[in-house]
Order: C-alpha cells, then sequence, then structure tokens
C-alpha cells in the first residue's frame, strides 16, 4: 500500500468514526431525560469530624451549578453505583453523600470518601462543582 492509499484509508475511518459519533448521539433521547431539579452533598468527617452541607438547584445562579445539574442528568451518572467506599475506611476522610432530586421525581443517591480508588470522575467532578457553588439549604 503506497503513502497515497494510506492516507486516503486514515481520512475514510476519521471521516466514519465523526458519521459514527453523530449517528450514536440521539438528541431526542436525551431530550427524553429528566433534568436534574437539585444536587444537595453532604460532607462529614476528615480531621475535625465535622458535617457541612451543600445544595444547587435550578435557581442557583452559578456556572458551576449549571454543570453539576447538566451532569446529573447525563447516563454516565445516572449509572453510577450506589457507594463507591474503600475497604478500609479508616482515618480522617471526608465522607459524602450525594443526593439528586429530578423533575420526574426520581432521586438517586451516592455515597464516596477521599481518595477512594475507582471513583468515577462523573462523580467526583458534581461534589466539586457543587461545593464550589452551593449554598446550605433552607429545610433539611
Amino acid at each position: 500500500m503506497n503513502r497515497t492509499t494510506a492516507a486516503i484509508f486514515r481520512t475514510l475511518a476519521v471521516i466514519t468514526a465523526a458519521v459514527l459519533a453523530l449517528l450514536a448521539a440521539n438528541p431526542a433521547a436525551a431530550a427524553t431525560l429528566p433534568a436534574t431539579q437539585s444536587i444537595s452533598v453532604t460532607r462529614s468527617g476528615g480531621f475535625a469530624g465535622r458535617t457541612e452541607y451543600f445544595l444547587v438547584d435550578q435557581a442557583t445562579d452559578d456556572r458551576r451549578a449549571e454543570r453539576a445539574l447538566d451532569l446529573a442528568a447525563q447516563p454516565q451518572f445516572r449509572r453510577l453505583a450506589p457507594e463507591y467506599l474503600p475497604e478500609n475506611p479508616c482515618c480522617d476522610r471526608f465522607t459524602y453523600q450525594v443526593v439528586t432530586q429530578y423533575t420526574s421525581g426520581a432521586r438517586k443517591t451516592v455515597v464516596t470518601m477521599d481518595d477512594v480508588e475507582g471513583t468515577p470522575p462523573v462523580l467526583l467532578e458534581v461534589i466539586d462543582m457543587v461545593i464550589l457553588a452551593g449554598e446550605p439549604p433552607t429545610a433539611m
């Protein structure tokens, strides 16, 4: 195979991959997913043993809150396991309980701790965004 033929095959492979990605992205299916109404994060433990609450909802005017709400509506977040915990929960780590409320009335709760190997990045990003943008909830 000469260089020109190889270049054509590479170009066709890239175009095929792009077309397949567009076909896989089904906007109609994404539009049927309920939106995220609110996300609360309870952070407890650590060296001082404190408990803190953070909340974002559709009225929170912060780009990080919008990002967290968008991420929590995605299938990769909805498929998260209920917990990502270490074998040994010892020693001054924070525990995070994330409760997501959807406009459909559905609720998802996920629990994790600091430095747990295998915790999905989407969960860690939602936690970070809620803590950065969140306010204490008015009623618990």
